[in-house]
């Protein structure tokens, strides 16, 4: 009996990382596809968006690394959207976050919405939590007053940024959203190749 089950147990091992194996190849296969047009020597911002405003929140650091991106190029200022308790990754992580999508208790925020009203332009960024926004940008986006205002979403995830564009359309009431970008978890193989994806992006908004 003892080895009947410690058979079935390897079995399942075996077929769980052929699953993950075969997941990140399908992803790095993704990540060439899509940054293969990007290649190369470094695009030029040649981008006029006015007075830019790029708020994000960030837990492992790429959402943070686009978002400094976007204002380096843009000469943009930075928000970082905070919660009063700090997330942590862990076998609990995602259970957590789920039970906050289906009830809509999302975290409470170290500090309210800035004032947005000088600002032409304004980025929005979220990593990618069961396919959608993180829930701190949901509580964001409770807050936030984009009324006039030209809005850009953008997103990191590991290979799937499911709803959080049309779900941004949604909670972004009475703006006018410009087209968004997402960017997978790639590593430093195809850094430069994003980078001129960012910039490319930036200098198709109008």
């Amino acid at each position: 009996m003892l080895k009947a089950i410690l058979y079935i147990v390897v079995i399942l091992a075996v077929i769980g990382g052929a699953i993950a194996g075969f997941h990140q190849y399908r992803v790095a296969r993704h990540n060439q596809k899509d940054l293969s047009a990007f290649a190369g020597e470094q695009i030029p911002y040649t981008g006029k968006l006015g007075k830019v405003l790029v708020m994000y929140y960030s837990l492992t650091g790429h959402t943070q690394n686009i978002a400094e991106q976007i204002a380096h190029f843009t000469g943009g200022d930075l928000y970082r959207i905070q919660t009063q308790e700090t997330f942590k990754l862990g076998p609990t992580f995602y259970a957590q976050v789920k039970k906050q999508l289906k009830t809509h208790e999302y975290p409470t925020l170290a500090e309210g919405a800035p004032d947005m009203s000088a600002y032409d332009v304004i980025f929005v960024g979220a990593p990618i939590w069961w396919y959608t926004a993180a829930t701190p940008v949901w509580q964001f986006w409770q807050e936030a007053d984009f009324k006039g205002k030209k809005v850009v979403p953008f997103s990191t995830q590991g290979s799937n940024y499911g709803s959080y564009f049309e779900d941004f359309k949604k909670q972004a009431k009475n703006a006018q959203v410009l087209e968004g970008a997402a960017f997978n978890n790639v590593g430093d193989k195809y850094r430069q190749a994003e980078t001129n994806k960012l910039v490319s992006w930036l200098n198709g908004l109008k």
